[in-house]
């Protein structure tokens, strides 16, 4: 949409808002598409129905499956990280925020058919969205924010730590045939099988 000097503001405001409602509208409807079908086999017919929309009308706003999930998946990682953020504040001792966000991450990232496609991608989803990399910084740099912000040479190490954490975390959930762990058990082998490897002693001297 362009702006249109002779057009009001209160118009530009409510056009904004209906097209953001709408594709919020779709977002959700692909989610839960997803959850249901698998990636595969969902198509712009299946959201918009499941949006309650004409599918010329979706179209409106994405022209294919991928457009509207690659917000999606923006969207859902951004509030995955907030989420996450939220559940380890509370906690005063570095070492244990890190062990319950990965806890975290173990117990409610398969909750989520969205991100879940991190961990088994579908139908080349990366590649389709145009990312050649899982965006581990972005969301890392969200979720742990308050710990970075509190110790500055964690910040300066922030991409590493975060690449670090999530690719163990996410192969933790991929790998089959891992046998399921008690919490205490899985607390005890984050702290001596990942932790190390964050140097948290050396950066926090």
């Amino acid at each position: 949409m362009t702006l249109d000097d002779s057009q009001p503001l209160a118009e530009l405001d409510a056009s904004s808002s209906h097209d953001e409602q709408m594709r919020s509208r779709l977002m959700d409807a692909a989610v839960d598409c997803v959850h249901r079908m698998g990636i595969s086999k969902v198509g712009m017919r299946h959201i918009a129905e499941a949006a309650g929309l004409a599918r010329q009308t979706s179209y409106k706003y994405y022209s294919n499956k991928y457009d509207v999930l690659a917000d999606a998946f923006r969207r859902e990682g951004l509030r995955y990280s907030e989420q996450l953020a939220a559940h380890i504040e509370s906690i005063e001792d570095v070492e244990k925020q890190f062990v319950e966000a990965f806890l975290f991450v173990v117990e409610t990232l398969p909750k989520n058919p969205v991100l879940m496609l991190l961990v088994e991608p579908e139908d080349g989803f990366l590649a389709h969205l145009g990312v050649s990399y899982h965006p581990f910084g972005l969301f890392g740099q969200l979720g742990f924010r308050r710990i970075f912000e509190a110790h500055p040479t964690l910040a300066a190490q922030a991409d590493d730590i975060s690449e670090y954490w999530a690719r163990n975390a996410l192969s933790f959930l991929t790998l089959s045939g891992t046998r399921e762990r008690k919490r205490a058990e899985l607390i005890e082998y984050i702290r001596y099988r990942l932790l190390p490897g964050l140097h948290l002693d050396e950066l926090l001297r």
